[in-house]
Order: C-alpha cells, then sequence, then structure tokens
C-alpha cells in the first residue's frame, strides 16, 4: 500500500482542538499529515487470544508456546525481594549480561539484553532497515520478522521454505538485489518446528548479508547453538530469551548476541531501563539453577515425543518433527478447516492455534506442550473430535 492510499483508506485520527483554520474546517488538526505513512499502514498485532486466555482460566492454554511449568521458589522469591526496591531504577543489567555470556560462551560485550527477544528484533529492524529496503524472510515463519520490515517502510521479500520446510539457502540467494539488508531467520523454526545446521547458515552468511536469527526455542530440545558464530561473523545477530525453556514469559527478558561493534550500536537504540528491576533479578536466579533448565528441558523433550508418537498413529493428520516446545500437525485429512479443528478443541476445552497467520498454506493446527494432564486432555479431545469428523477412532 502506498503512502497516499494509506492515507486514503485510514480514518481521520486527529481530535486535537486548534484556533479555527490551524487545521481542517473543523478546526481539528488532521494528523495524518504528520504520521509516517508506513505506520498508518501496520496492522498491530493481535492479542486478543490471550486476552481471552486470561479470561479462561479454566482452558488448556495451549496456543502460544509457553512453559506449562511455573518459575521455581527460588526465582519467585528473587523477584518477591526485587519489588521491596521498586521505587529505584534498575541496574544496566550486568551482571545478567555476564551471567548471559558465560551461559551463551561469548564475551561479556557480545550481549545485550531486552524487553524479550522482541525488543531486540525490533531495534535490529530499525538498525539496517530504510524506505524501500529488503529483508529476506523465509517462511512460514515467525511473524514478527514481516511486521518489523513493514514498520521501517521496507519491503519483505518472502522466500518459501522447502515442501518439508527445509531451509532452501539456493532460494535465499536467488531473492537478494542491492536492495537487500538483512536476512531474518528462526531456529528452531516456529511454526515448523525444525532447526537449522550451523552448516546451512554458514552458506547463508557467505551471501554477504546481514543475517538474524532467532533462537528463542534453542533449550527446548537439542538443536544447535549459533551463538559463537558470531565471533567469526560481524554480520550475525543471534536474538534469545528466558521466555520459552526458563519458563519466564511473563517478565519479558531477552538478549542478542552479536560481535562487540554489532552489540554497541543495538545497546544504543535500545530504550534505557527496557528491562525491569524484578526481570533482572529474575532472571539471575534462574540462570543460578542450570539443573533446573535442564529438568524442563528434558520435560519437554519427553512430552513432546509422547504427543508426537500418538499423533503420528493417526493417518488422518501428519504431526511434523520439532525441536521447540510445541509440535506443528496438518489436519487436512480430517476433511475440515484448521479454524474448526480449533474451535471445536475450544469448546472441549482447550485453546489451540490455526497457523494461517504464519503464511502456511493448507490446513495446519500448533499444539504447545502442556502439563501432562493437559496434553492428556488434548488427546483424548482430538480423539473425540477424529471420531466425530471420520466416522470411527484411529486405528490402534
Amino acid at each position: 500500500m502506498s503512502g497516499a492510499e494509506a492515507a486514503r483508506t485510514t480514518p481521520s485520527i486527529g481530535t486535537t482542538k486548534q484556533e479555527p483554520g490551524a487545521g481542517g474546517q473543523d478546526g481539528r488538526v488532521r494528523l495524518e499529515r504528520f504520521i509516517r505513512p508506513t505506520a498508518l499502514g501496520i496492522d498491530p498485532y493481535n492479542a486478543a487470544h490471550h486476552d481471552y486466555a486470561w479470561r479462561r482460566r479454566d482452558l488448556a492454554r495451549l496456543m502460544s508456546n509457553e512453559s506449562p511449568i511455573p518459575p521455581s521458589p527460588h526465582i519467585i522469591q528473587a523477584a518477591a525481594e526485587a519489588l521491596a526496591d521498586s521505587n529505584l531504577y534498575p541496574n544496566s543489567g550486568e551482571d545478567l549480561r555476564a551471567r548471559l555470556a558465560a551461559f551463551a560462551g561469548v564475551p561479556f560485550d557480545s550481549i545485550v539484553l531486552g524487553n524479550g527477544s522482541t525488543e531486540v528484533i525490533d531495534v535490529i529492524a530499525r538498525i539496517f532497515l530504510d524506505e524501500g529496503d529488503e529483508a529476506i524472510i523465509p517462511i512460514p515463519t515467525y511473524a514478527f520478522f514481516e511486521t518489523q520490515t513493514r514498520s521501517q517502510g521496507a519491503i519483505p521479500v518472502l522466500v518459501e521454505l522447502g515442501p518439508d520446510f527445509e531451509l532452501d539457502v539456493g532460494a535465499i540467494a536467488r531473492a537478494i538485489t542491492k536492495r537487500t539488508k538483512l536476512v531474518f531467520l528462526c531456529s528452531p523454526n516456529n511454526p515448523t518446528g525444525n532447526a537449522w545446521t550451523s552448516a546451512q547458515l554458514r552458506e547463508v552468511l557467505a551471501l554477504g548479508v546481514p543475517v538474524v536469527v532467532d533462537q528463542a526455542y534453542l533449550e527446548c530440545g537439542d538443536s544447535e547453538s549459533f551463538a559463537p558464530l558470531v565471533g567469526e561473523h560481524e554480520h550475525l545477530v543471534v536474538t534469545r530469551t528466558l521466555s520459552k525453556a526458563f519458563g519466564l514469559a511473563g517478565l519479558r527478558v531477552g538478549y542478542a548476541v552479536a560481535s562487540p561493534r554489532l552489540a554497541d550500536t543495538i545497546a544504543r537504540l535500545r530504550i534505557p531501563f527496557s528491562v525491569s528491576l524484578v526481570a533482572l533479578r529474575a532472571g539471575m536466579a534462574a540462570l543460578e539453577d542450570l539443573d533446573d533448565l535442564e529438568r524442563r528441558r528434558r520435560y519437554i523433550i519427553s512430552e513432546r515425543r509422547r504427543v508426537q508418537r500418538a499423533l503420528e498413529a493417526d493417518p488422518l493428520v501428519r504431526p511434523h518433527p520439532s525441536e521447540g516446545n510445541f509440535i506443528l500437525f496438518d489436519v487436512r485429512g480430517l476433511g475440515i478447516p484448521a479454524e474448526e479443528v480449533v474451535d471445536r478443541l475450544q469448546a472441549d476445552g482447550m485453546l489451540l492455534r490455526a497457523m494461517k497467520a504464519h503464511r502456511l498454506k493448507g490446513a495446519f493446527v500448533r499444539l504447545t506442550i502442556g502439563t501432562a494432564e493437559q496434553n492428556d486432555r488434548f488427546l483424548a479431545a482430538f480423539a473425540r473430535l477424529r471420531e466425530s469428523v471420520a466416522g470411527g477412532p484411529a486405528p490402534a
């Protein structure tokens, strides 16, 4: 959509009263004259499913790739103690950066904190992308890449993954033009669940364009960390988070791993004090107990494999292998749209996501791995759904 089209299709939002003649004939300022056209044309993130989930705590929350395991008492105590100092601004998080650097195996000055990895991805987009630039985004993937590209007035160049969602480095290479400023990757990839290898990433890096790899789900399985590669490739940024396997999604602690020079640039543009004191202290406590993280990782892997095997036994659905805390499965064999599958499961007590917003063609549903009890409830509900649409249970 052009700026002119955006202005024509966006309703007036200016309501500030001015002296007659200062704005339109009715004395109002027309804010569209001053707002960047790209800002008017962006679709906001739709948090309706989160709002609904908070209102309906009786439903199994299996739609947002959150951890089903709440923070440990050690983390809760650290966060609670931080509240006593919440009249003060937080520090810069140097202690947490040092702990994350050791955890990721990189130098201290390669770590930049963020209010979730979403903040650092936003800053990276603002650093590299300008009006008319291009960012290559292999799809289906994390929708935030496309949103932040468009927010800068840049053009998302969407390159489809292969038939089984494999990374097509050749297609990425063919999509590069003189306007390409970024390549966005996600490993393990949301929503498909598969991960890329360091060999594949090196091929992409060899194309000579800055690359961002979101590794939010790294600690949920056995996939490969790309953090050590930033020491070899100054044009690589890896983003990570404590939201997934660490189970701190509500506290919003993320970080970028980059070369010291690029990390310094990211730090200059991020919002000061964007990570709260409570989040900093909770993050430190989480990194003090890596045995707890390992228990969480093993739980996710074990339950994911159990649910995967149950879905694989049904010839009408096709679950895809995953290294995340979720499973993507193809429901075309049921003969009903993915949205209807989600609606019927919601009526049976659980929240899942259909994947149209992630640019997935066909009928796909994504299931977050929950507690063992929630996973059992899902399998029972799905069996009832399957029997109602297929006229019988799955073969034993």
